[in-house]
């Protein structure tokens, strides 16, 4: 339970793409496969850092007609100041062309450092080798092509010149290209950028350069004037490759030994011949496939000389496994079934409903293992960041013929997806297959499941024998000004359980109680209600000077001393039961305080078992688990066996602190989309009771007027006005709320059914989610009809005025502007 007062909302990130919470992706690697995966470009418009993508130039890009999927990372700084660019740190004068604007100069310094991180990105790859790149920063995107034989001189001189077009120009979208004429795909360069976010334009260019034709677009020019250093080509044999997880690969590049010639746009037999420089029966001879000449697509290579195509066509694995190859983010189907002597429908059938992740020719994705030959699939490139299902790095090939999705099960069986994710929302648990059918396949827009898959509510126990009413006191709350609640003024026939909030453990794991407006002896007099004394919260598990005691205490060495110490505080006080509100165990997201032990679960578990053993069986124990998954998993899922009833605290989904967070809602790129933070609980069970909240989480709003779910609020500091008496931005209690609506100036109350919560706005920018006390009396129905435990109200002292105030000013709680009485 988080008791909210006087504690800051922001003060942790709550990833539900789990491990990947950041906006920005992770570090660039010269591996892409460790690089973050997303299924949409609109993730990284958050993100406000130069970053690389990976994926293939010739599919679409749209979410409407592929599941899409791009890998990115995050390129660092540059350390090394004599590798970046003289033209990049000009003086902003000198950068600023005639009658340019402010914005239009910060643009194009940003554009200049950005070029000149991806031409650093390009000059580390060998000049042998084919390669293309595309960036994005902000509303800026890239792309880069260069053929094996364009030297590094040339594409630095090129990228210096389009810098200079640029600066003179300062058009949205540009491209420059060196193509055409005799050259191919190996011959090639060219620079593509757009300032208006859409990718289509630089694709498109990408497209055209990698098989060898120029870019046709009006806002592409030649270049001209530029000194062009070429390398020769270097004859490339077939070879295989073993990886560390013992699939064998063939390498991804053009394993001949004849002299090669690329197929440009209107080429025929004859013109080809014509430029090997050998006649009509030669050129037949060295290219014996049946209809090639019907069957010529730019981009393909075709013999001027003799080779032996044996060595290059894949077979089957002596293991029984297929001959495995990595796609690469220029591949086509058409480009791989020619570089291996095979027909594309061959490609199709070979992966076709088989290969892990295949989604047919049509959009063939960059870094997919798939097969060129008879066999059975190889495993799916490793991604760096998952945590379930066959990508996690370091998966083995099952020898028992297991499937692949069935590898590496999420923790406390959540639903795994097609990106190797865990988490129990509909991006996680929805099983739907690509257009093929193929396993790891999910249709566009869609990240699919792939374990443990569905959401329905299991009915998986009888009605509990007593439906629990359990209601929690902030001892604390007699530190606020106003809304005030004695401890004997609780209304005991609401409840069946009241729970203290919160006792305390000292450094030598002795319990005491901070009791500083005496209302202890009156708790513990109460009749008609369980007295449950409540160790830890929010407040208690961030503080410096007390996070670590109850992770101390269930040390080992400590476990005996505090179970005595939890006795001898029962007894002493005869208290009903006792609740443990660890927040939270395992943890490495809490700022400010030190990551949680992989041994806390453990621990925790141990714990409550040797206190379970010895505890008076008429007395109760209780834990507070978390309800968001990151933090649920730590918890082991066998607790809830060794406890009287669980208390899952379904309050704080969202909040402040999602600001700028990517993946908490993935329909809302920064997190900080308005949305209740009431929503609707699930896995019942008998023992678990489920938290309902007596407050509100409000919100400042980005934009007036704009109060759909998908609007923005502001951040990362709360603009929310706090309430008179719990003085808290971003959290109003349901007291509090009642008022307003009586006093303050409102601009919109209404019920929301699609989170079942209650909306609020006023002062114009003021936005709050909450339950009303008629949704609240709804829901409790609703969860004794599912057959919960009962439920678990945070707080007793939030919900109405009771008359234990301290004197405050009757009128004007909130301190809003007041009529003068003049007019």
């Amino acid at each position: 339970m988080r008791p909210f007062w006087p504690v800051a909302a922001a003060l942790f990130v709550l990833p539900v793409a789990w491990g990947a919470a950041s906006i920005c992706p992770a570090p660039c690697t010269t591996d892409p496969s460790k690089w973050t995966p997303y299924s949409s470009l609109e993730n990284l418009t958050e993100c406000r850092h130069p970053v690389l993508l990976d994926f293939s130039s010739h599919g679409s890009l749209n979410a409407s007609e592929v599941s899409f999927r791009v890998l990115a990372c995050t390129i660092e700084e540059n350390r090394d100041p004599s590798s970046v660019s003289p033209l990049a740190t000009r003086e902003l004068e000198e950068q600023s062309p005639s009658g340019s604007t402010d914005d239009d100069v910060s643009q194009s310094q940003e554009i200049h450092l950005f070029l000149d991180r991806l031409q650093t990105v390009v000059n580390q790859t060998s000049n042998h080798d084919t390669f293309s790149v595309f960036g994005s920063l902000n509303t800026t995107l890239v792309g880069i092509y260069r053929g094996a034989t364009v030297n590094d001189a040339t594409a630095a001189s090129a990228v210096e010149r389009f810098r200079n077009d640029w600066d003179s120009q300062l058009p949205r979208r540009a491209a420059i290209q060196l193509c055409g004429g005799d050259r191919d795909a190996n011959h090639t360069f060219g620079i593509a950028l757009g300032t208006t976010g859409s990718i289509g334009f630089v694709q498109e260019a990408v497209k055209a350069w990698t098989v060898g034709r120029c870019f046709l677009s009006n806002d592409a020019f030649d270049l001209e004037d530029t000194p062009v250093v070429e390398e020769p080509t270097r004859e490339l044999h077939l070879g295989n490759t073993t990886i560390a997880d013992n699939a064998t690969l063939i390498r991804p590049s053009l394993e001949y030994t004849c002299k090669k010639e690329a197929v440009r746009e209107g080429d025929t037999c004859a013109t080809l011949a014509k430029r090997c420089g050998v006649s009509g029966l030669e050129f037949m001879k060295y290219n014996p496939k049946r209809q090639l000449c019907a069957w010529l697509r730019p981009g393909e290579e075709v013999c001027c000389s003799g080779k032996n195509w044996t060595k290059g066509k894949p077979a089957i694995n002596r293991d029984g496994s297929c001959a495995a190859y990595l796609t690469g983010n220029n591949d086509t189907c058409a480009s791989i079934a020619h570089a291996h002597n095979m027909e594309v429908e061959k490609i199709r059938y070979y992966n076709d409903g088989r290969t892990w992740g295949w989604t047919g020719c049509d959009q063939l994705q960059s870094g997919l293992r798939i097969c060129l030959s008879d066999g059975y699939p190889p495993l799916p490139a490793p991604k760096a960041g998952a945590i379930c299902g066959p990508t996690v790095p370091g998966t083995e090939q099952p020898s028992d013929g297991a499937p692949l999705a069935a590898l590496n099960p999420c923790p406390l069986n959540a639903c795994c997806n097609t990106l190797g994710e865990c988490g129990t929302t509909p991006d996680y648990c929805i099983y739907e297959e690509g257009p093929t059918g193929n396993p790891g396949t999910a249709p566009p827009g869609k990240k699919g499941c792939i374990s443990n898959c569905g959401m329905e509510i299991v009915d998986n126990s009888p009605p509990p024998t007593e439906f629990m009413r359990i209601g929690y006191y902030e001892s604390f709350n007699l530190d606020r000004p106003c809304l005030n609640l004695h401890a004997a003024h609780i209304k005991v026939n609401d409840y069946s359980h009241i729970h203290w909030a919160f006792v305390s453990i000292n450094s030598d794991f002795q319990i005491s109680v901070n009791d500083t407006y005496n209302q202890w002896e009156d708790f513990i007099s109460l009749k008609g209600v369980k007295r449950i004394a409540s160790f830890g919260g929010w407040g208690y598990s961030i503080n410096s000077a007390s996070y670590d005691v109850l992770r101390e205490a269930m040390f080992p060495e400590n476990v005996d001393t505090f179970i005595v110490s939890i006795m001898e505080f029962v007894a002493d006080n005869n208290l009903d039961g006792v609740d443990f509100d660890w927040e939270y165990p395992g943890a490495a997201d809490v700022l400010n305080i030190s990551p949680g032990l992989e041994s806390d679960g453990p621990n925790y578990i141990a714990f409550i078992k040797k206190l379970r053993k010895i505890f008076p069986s008429d007395k109760t124990i209780s834990v507070a688990a978390p309800a968001t998954y990151w933090h649920l998993k730590s918890f082991p899922i066998e607790m809830w066996q060794h406890v009287d009833y669980l208390i899952y605290m379904t309050y704080d989904f969202h909040g402040q602190w999602e600001y700028e967070t990517s993946f908490i809602q993935d329909w809302c790129n920064g997190g900080n989309c308005l949305r209740s933070h009431v929503t609707k609980a699930g896995v019942p069970r008998s023992a678990i009771t489920i938290g309902v909240a007596s407050y509100g989480r409000a919100f400042g709003m980005a934009e007036a007027d704009c109060i759909r779910p998908e609007c923005k609020f502001t951040g990362p500091r709360t603009a929310a006005i706090p309430g008179m008496c719990t003085r808290t931005p971003g959290i109003i209690a349901i007291a509090e709320i009642e008022a307003l609506m009586i006093e303050g100036d409102i601009n919109e109350s209404f019920y929301d059914p699609a989170s079942d919560s209650n909306i609020l706005v006023y002062n114009d920018t003021q936005w709050v989610g909450f339950m009303s006390k008629s949704t609240m009396r709804r829901r409790v129905e609703r969860y004794k009809e599912m057959k919960f435990a009962g439920f678990a109200n945070w707080a007793v002292d939030l919900t109405h005025w009771s008359g234990d105030d301290v004197e405050v000013e009757e009128a004007n709680l909130w301190g809003l502007p007041k009529e003068d009485p003049a007019t």
